[in-house]
Formats: structure tokens, C-alpha cells, sequence
């Protein structure tokens, strides 16, 4: 019989860059009380925000699943260390990143996934200035 072990994962909200309320709004992902367990991934759901803001927010939670649905018609499978674009099927379109990992714990934390997040970032920013 297989050991499966549970994985500790953030569950917070938080930004990356210059956002304008971080003086008086405190990041939760600071607090390590706010946490979840998963079998599967730790997730950091990026909002990358509009053309011209010098920041993202951030969602960090578990991820219970192995697939994910990117857009309404594609529906991929999840692997650590891994970033998807994510669109909802509104009219304007909402986009997110969906970043995972499993490699340990807190992997989803305000400072983890980082190599993830700047290239994001800077796909994020290239696509805008183009």
C-alpha cells in the first residue's frame, strides 16, 4: 500500500511590485496560521492587473486536482514547478497564471515560485509594450 503525504500550502492573499496599499494592508501569506493541506499542489493564482501597473496580486491555496481547464475548450494536466495562462469565457476576457508546485513545503509562498513569477512578469510586460 502507497503512503500518500499531505502537503502544506499557503492559503493567503499577497502582491509582488509597487502596490499601492502595501503601507497600510498587511500581506496574509505573512501569517503561517493560513494554510491548507493537499495531496496534490501547492497554487499561486496571479493577477497580472492591466498594461502599465508595477505590481501583481496574488492568491496562494491548495490545489486538489491534477487537471486543469486553462480555457473553456483546453483542459490540461498539472505538473510541478509549472505555470498555465488561465482564461474565464466572460466578454471582457479575465486572465490569471496558475502556478504549481509540490517540492515541499510552502512552496506557494510570497517569495516562492520567483524564477516562475518574473517570467511571467516579463512575458506579461513584453506582450504589453509590443
Amino acid at each position: 500500500m502507497t503512503e500518500t503525504t499531505a502537503l502544506n500550502c499557503y492559503q493567503c492573499n499577497g502582491w509582488h511590485g509597487d502596490y499601492p496599499l502595501r503601507y497600510s494592508t498587511a500581506a496574509t501569506c505573512d501569517n503561517r496560521n493560513n494554510q491548507c493541506q493537499t495531496t496534490q499542489y501547492c497554487v499561486k493564482i496571479i493577477d497580472p492587473m492591466a498594461p502599465g501597473v508595477n505590481y501583481v496580486t496574488f492568491k496562494s491555496d491548495c490545489f486538489y486536482q491534477t487537471q486543469i481547464q486553462v480555457n473553456p475548450t483546453n483542459l490540461s494536466y498539472i505538473q510541478g514547478k509549472t505555470c498555465f495562462p488561465y482564461q474565464d469565457g466572460s466578454a471582457p476576457v479575465k486572465r490569471w497564471y496558475y502556478c504549481f508546485c509540490n517540492d515541499r513545503d510552502y512552496c506557494n509562498s510570497a517569495n516562492g515560485l520567483g524564477i516562475f513569477t518574473a517570467l511571467i512578469l516579463s512575458v506579461i510586460y513584453s506582450c504589453w509594450i509590443q
